[in-house]
């Protein structure tokens, strides 16, 4: 019924959707059917954010709601587990609403800090770092993370203070020692160019990849000849390259990018001396 009803709705045969049907969309949005998940319930939850479909109070309360233990942190700290489709999917949730409230600033800034404060936790008690799953889908949950994570650092409401810990956030991705297979670390670098946009945070940024570039060299010291130390330096190198892409191709950044050029070329001939 409820697949019958989506379909119906994303073929514009059915112009609103009910709390009733909401309600149940949220109920099932860890579903591991990867259509019932992504193609229809997710699809529908980006529409009917898109399409103004929900006054401030509904925005605001699926955005409590997505935020709470029993979505976003719901079986958090397993691995391997079906939990993982309903944080992903939370994440990809929240990311668009805060996308929606970029320009419409409905969300009172207390949630929105709420918000900070509770993805930049999710994102380091994430255990489940499976990208596509077999039989199953999209988990991605890395990769649905950093898309929350990237629309909060669009908002015009983010503190001057959470660069900081979003740049930290994204740090303990890249660092976990784990080897990303589908594009995690492009995810994660769209970040960047999203912060870059606020005041000073150039500066911030710039001190963070040295200290990241620095993090990365003292592992493969102290570790050397180890699978999972070249994971890391693996992990980071596609991340800077992704990071010097994304902003060369917007135009900004310069200084930042220079400071990304320098480390890349530096581990580069680590390599070929």
């Amino acid at each position: 019924m409820l697949a019958t009803t989506l379909e119906s709705y994303l073929g514009d045969k059915i112009l609103e959707l009910s709390k009733e049907v909401r309600q149940e969309m949220l109920t099932q949005i860890g579903n591991p059917d990867s259509y019932f998940r992504d193609e229809l319930i997710y699809r529908s939850f980006g529409k009917v954010i898109a399409s103004n479909q929900l006054n401030s109070e509904e925005i605001q309360n699926l955005l409590e709601t997505v935020l709470q233990e029993d979505y976003l942190f719901y079986g958090i700290g397993e691995s391997g587990t079906d939990t993982v489709f309903t944080r992903s999917f939370s994440a990809l949730v929240i990311a668009a609403v805060i996308e929606y409230d970029i320009e419409k600033q409905i969300v009172n800034p207390e949630l929105v800090q709420y918000t900070v404060n509770k993805v930049i936790r999710y994102m380091r008690e994430e255990k489940d770092t499976r990208g596509f799953i077999q039989g199953n889908g999209w988990a991605h949950a890395i990769a649905h993370g950093a898309d929350a994570l990237d629309a909060l650092a669009k908002h015009p409401l983010l503190k001057k203070e959470d660069i900081s810990r979003i740049l930290h956030a994204v740090q303990y991705s890249l660092l976990r020692q784990v080897d990303y297979l589908d594009e995690e670390e492009e995810r994660l670098a769209i970040i960047l160019a999203s912060l870059i946009k606020h005041q000073d945070a150039e500066k911030v940024i710039r001190v963070w990849i040295e200290e990241l570039a620095g993090m990365v060299e003292t592992e493969m010291l102290e570790n050397k000849g180890s699978l999972d130390a070249y994971h890391v330096q693996r992990t980071v190198k596609n991340f800077l390259k992704s990071v010097f892409v994304i902003l060369s191709s917007k135009g900004i950044g310069k200084k930042v990018n220079s400071d990304v050029f320098k480390v890349l070329e530096k581990w580069m001939w680590m390599y070929l001396n």
